[in-house]
């Protein structure tokens, strides 16, 4: 009654301090119309960051989405140029025997893996399947006429076989043309503006084909040990062309372009394969035409192709430098929305901690408060008293609740230091001061306990053992031995019996031990086990000899009833009276057990 009524007058006191402070900040209209406030800044914030929010992230998606499609476009590119440089170590091991430690055969295989690897990167949905698919099956076709000829010794590849091979490479390479188209169609219909980028990508991996066939037509010449035909002639003039217009057209485009790495590589391009690459193309070819003139396919691939990485570096920088510039679109696209939602969340929390302020300098020291009091009510002690607010009023209240705390606590303290006391003087006055089981009063206690405790009659029983001429111990060796010798019994009893069972010291050599539940059978097991422990080992002394022992046990069992003490008592003493006239060291029954 005490508690509650000191709860129910801090309720009313943190009542009357609520309604103090809200009349000295304005009144009741007041608050309403900055909750209004609140709410209309809230919805305006929102209405517009949302509109800010959903501009820049349609154009966050729309960077993103082209640039995977550049990046697709570009995985395109590199898997047609890596076909196109297929062809050199192509050339090169066509003019070499077949052996297993072949090193052109090594690297034919490397470039042919690496073209696999770049084809297998190509994201192939449901537009670029198809294209891809006739790609696969014209490079296998391809690989398959160069491998027919590489199966055969050097001496019996024919010059039509060799030529072939190297056309159906060129073919190989313009099956890549299809997934080019499409791949370029799905760059501009996701970004139109992309067209530019696009093309110059395009031409510069046009350039590297036609560069490569400029040699491959010298490589067809040199297996054939002679000039070019009139028809190869042609080809290779007609691609001479081709691949100086296109280098004319990238200039072109390439004029005014910003990025460093892509002004770079065209400067190299034209002054390792327009310059020294093309010269040794026309050098090989004027060779050819004089009689006696060698060459081989192995040495002039090998001499012609590091012309062309410069192209390729150039292909890549400049689709490098698109995917840069769509990055730094993202870059800046996402940092807007960011920003923009960094401004929405940084007003909203202004607002919010408006709110918060007054809840926390008002509300939640109050609300503390009363949890602190409810917590001394039901004795939850443990939560410090942590000053809350700012005004003085709040922190005498809390100090008073910091005192009444303190004083609780050591109210707490004594009242188990009284119950420890009580506890201990229980334990003492329960328990046999010398063997450490319970003594005889304690024991008659728990019994009753034990008959009230049951919902239904059930059988207890009860074992009397008496130590079989004990006293003569006590003359023999004395009473401290006789002291020992009884408190290693009471240990040998504990350690044989349950948890629930219960054993006592009834009286000077006498112990009683109390089986709840316990059949007859069961009983007179459990008290033989007992006799054997007493006679089975004997008790040593601290001065080195030994005390052997023996016990009678009387039994008896009945069933919980009004007065069972005083029955079970009486029946177990008559047994253990039988078991000592028998003559000792032996276990008796009592025949009026029930």
């Amino acid at each position: 009654m005490i508690w509650a009524a000191s709860c129910s007058g801090n309720r009313e006191i943190g009542g009357r301090i609520i309604i103090a402070r809200v009349r000295r900040i304005g009144d009741i209209s007041l608050n309403q119309a900055f909750l209004i406030a609140t709410a209309l800044i809230l919805a305006c914030t929102l209405a517009l960051g949302l509109s800010l929010l959903g501009y820049y992230y349609r154009t966050l998606r729309d960077s993103e989405q082209s640039l995977k499609r550049i990046s697709a476009f570009g995985d395109v590119l590199f898997a047609a140029s890596r076909i196109s440089a297929e062809r050199g170590p192509t050339n090169a091991a066509l003019g070499l025997e077949r052996s297993e430690n072949n090193p052109a055969l090594r690297r034919l295989s490397a470039f042919r893996q690496a073209s696999d690897q770049a084809i297998s990167r190509i994201a192939s949905g449901p537009t670029l399947g198809a294209a891809v698919d006739g790609l696969r099956d014209r490079l296998a076709k391809a690989r398959r006429e160069v491998d027919g000829l590489l199966a055969q010794p050097l001496a019996e590849r024919s010059r039509d076989g060799i030529e072939q091979a190297i056309f159906g490479m060129f073919a190989a390479y313009d099956a890549t043309r299809p997934v080019i188209d499409t791949a370029m169609t799905d760059l501009l219909a996701s970004d139109p503006a992309l067209i530019g980028e696009a093309l110059t990508a395009r031409m510069a991996g046009e350039l590297r084909d036609y560069a490569g066939r400029l040699g491959s037509y010298v490589v067809i010449a040199i297996a054939h040990g002679e000039p070019m035909s009139d028809v190869n002639r042609a080809a290779f003039e007609q691609t001479r062309g081709r691949v100086l217009q296109i280098w004319d057209a990238v200039g072109e485009r390439l004029a005014t372009h910003q990025s460093p790495a892509v002004r770079g590589a065209q400067a190299a391009a034209a002054r390792e394969f327009f310059g020294a690459g093309l010269k040794l193309i026309d050098e090989t070819d004027r060779r050819l035409r004089v009689p006696g003139g060698s060459a081989t396919p192995e040495s002039f691939t090998n001499a012609i192709v590091p012309s062309f990485t410069p192209i390729e570096r150039l292909r890549d920088a400049f689709v490098d430098a698109a995917l840069a510039r769509l990055s730094i679109a993202r870059t800046e696209a996402r940092t807007a929305l960011v920003f923009a939602s960094a401004v929405t969340a940084l007003i909203l929390i202004i607002v919010l901690l408006l709110l918060l302020a007054s809840r926390s300098f008002l509300f939640e020291p109050l609300m503390l408060a009363r949890e602190r009091v409810i917590d001394f009510a039901e004795g939850r002690l443990t939560q410090p008293i942590e000053p809350r607010g700012q005004k003085p009023e709040m922190r005498h209240l809390f100090q008073a609740l910091s005192t009444l705390r303190s004083r609780l606590v050591d109210r707490e303290m004594l009242d188990a230091e009284r119950s420890r006391l009580t506890a201990e003087l229980k334990v003492q006055a329960d328990t046999d001061g010398l063997t450490g089981v319970l003594n005889r009063g304690a024991l008659e206690r728990a019994v009753v306990q034990l008959a009230e405790a049951q919902e239904a009659p059930s059988p207890i029983g009860l074992i009397l053992l008496d130590l079989d001429h004990f006293k003569a111990v006590n003359d023999q060796y004395g009473h401290a031995a006789g002291d020992a010798a009884l408190r290693l019994s009471a240990s040998r009893l504990r350690g044989l019996l349950r948890d629930e069972d219960i054993v006592a010291r009834f009286g000077g050599e006498e112990f009683a031990v109390v089986v709840p539940n316990a059949g007859e059978a069961r009983l007179a097991e459990i008290a033989e086990r007992l006799r054997r422990a007493i006679e089975g080992k004997p008790f040593p002394l601290d001065d080195g000899r030994a005390i052997t022992l023996t016990a009678s046990l009387g039994v008896a069992r009945i069933s919980t009833a009004e007065d069972v003490w005083p029955e079970l008592l009486k029946a177990a003493d008559g047994a253990l009276y039988e078991a000592k006239r028998q003559g000792r060291n032996r276990v008796v029954t009592s025949q009026a057990a029930g």
